[in-house]
């Protein structure tokens, strides 16, 4: 049960898209800004309800400055995602998530001292191949790409150091930046009518359940699995921009997306060998 969570998670954010392609005339900048309000809001009166949720001893200068810092990597993240689909450009969206568990590897790697395992170097060294065939290819860097992994990896490297529970680091993440987002929707809401803001408030939900069910399904479900489920959400991309939106995919970024796939597939195998003689051990 709590592994479907979290796949569900995934398959939700996989589908996405399909919901920001109706939000195609506004801006990323206004879909964000309504994103996080709204969904500080739905934070803010659901702590109304349940104050213990957040534990006030948690919330120090220092966890709040690193969740201010997590919410500016996740905005950032959601700015790139957003213009790629509302741009035609799933297929850059779909590059950067199934590129970003290797630079969380890597983070991992050069900012907590975690070593690496065979797989993550295969995966590590498969991943810069991937980039250097496609600037090769294409003569240019993945840049939305790029943009969009990084600092989505950052987001989550960033959250190691927080010591908050999960729905005060969530709820940090979003109510610092609230004020500004609602000055944005103030200052670039003249012309929307009431359906558009029923379509932009759309977007909180589509988050927030998100987040709350990986939230438990992590509970519960090893990380090794969690990791092999996040490909789910980049797969869903890919199927959309190539036989949903018709988006055209470009050499470089077909080479790219090979050599990816087949490093995860590698990185899949050792790990599934690892879990079967685990569990032959314990029996």
């Amino acid at each position: 049960m709590y592994t479907f969570f979290g796949a569900l998670a995934f398959i939700i954010w996989g589908l996405v898209p399909v919901y920001f392609h109706q939000l195609e005339d506004f801006s990323p900048a206004l879909i964000l800004s309504n994103r996080i309000f709204w969904s500080a809001v739905i934070l803010v009166t659901v702590f109304c309800f349940k104050p213990n949720l957040i534990d006030k001893k948690q919330c120090t200068a220092r966890n709040i400055s690193i969740a201010f810092m997590a919410g500016i990597m996740m905005n950032l993240s959601w700015l790139g995602f957003v213009y790629a689909t509302i741009t035609n450009n799933i297929m850059a969206a779909s590059l950067a998530f199934y590129i970003t568990p290797v630079f969380v590897f890597f983070m991992g790697f050069v900012f907590f001292k975690e070593r690496l395992k065979s797989p993550q170097k295969i995966a590590l060294f498969l991943m810069v191949l991937a980039i250097v065939s496609y600037v090769y290819l294409d003569q240019q860097l993945p840049i939305l790409s790029l943009a969009i992994s990084l600092s989505f990896a950052s987001y989550i490297a960033i959250k190691k150091l927080i010591k908050l529970n999960t729905f005060g680091a969530i709820f940090f993440e979003h109510i610092l930046f609230a004020p500004i987002a609602l000055w944005y929707i103030m200052t670039h809401s003249d012309s929307l009518l009431l359906v558009d803001f029923g379509k932009l408030m759309g977007t909180a939900p589509l988050q927030l359940v998100s987040i709350l069910l990986l939230s438990i399904s992590i509970l519960k479900t090893p990380l090794s699995k969690i990791s092999l489920l996040q490909y789910i959400e980049p797969t869903f991309h890919l199927a959309l921009a190539l036989w949903v939106y018709h988006e055209p995919i470009s050499l470089g970024q077909k080479s790219a997306l090979i050599i990816v796939i087949i490093s995860i597939m590698i990185a899949s195998l050792k790990t599934r060998k690892k879990i079967t003689i685990e569990n032959a051990n314990k029996s």
